[in-house]
């Protein structure tokens, strides 16, 4: 009896530790922040949050399968715009790497350009990527 009630609790542990160690992964979040990185007259200074940034992330939808998007040939594209803090969230339901771009319309004087910056995004299961854009170009100096 002694050592049926010992069978009975090993396997009771196991079952416990089988069930808790078989957790389904969170999906990838990423966090941007968008701040200024270029000191121009009318601009507030570096590294200031961007409030009302347009954030593009080129995500690839291809059967679940992970792999970096060309922005030319992209698949699927999501905008979003950042709030009073610089910040904008996406949730992705894989794990990925990404292109990330952010641009904000500025007005000096009469002349009007956008501000301009990109990074890579690698996402993974389980984890919060943060990323942070400084806007370092002018759209007009890259066309």
């Amino acid at each position: 009896m002694n050592t049926y009630i010992k069978i009975l609790m090993l396997l009771g542990f196991f079952t416990i530790f089988l069930l808790s160690s078989c957790k389904d992964p969170v999906s990838p979040k990423a966090d941007i922040t968008v701040l200024y990185g270029i000191q121009n007259k009318g601009l507030p200074e570096i590294n200031t949050p961007v409030e009302g940034a347009i954030v593009t992330v080129y995500a690839n939808s291809t059967e679940d399968k992970p792999g970096y998007i060309d922005p030319y040939n992209k698949t699927e594209e999501i905008v979003k715009t950042t709030d009073a803090s610089g910040r904008c969230s996406f949730d992705f339901p894989i794990e990925n790497i990404l292109l990330v771009k952010a641009e904000k319309p500025q007005k000096f004087g009469n002349v009007s350009d956008t501000l301009y910056g990109e990074d890579v995004l690698s996402l993974r299961e389980d984890k919060i990527s943060n990323k942070t854009i400084h806007l370092r170009q002018f759209k007009s100096t890259l066309e």
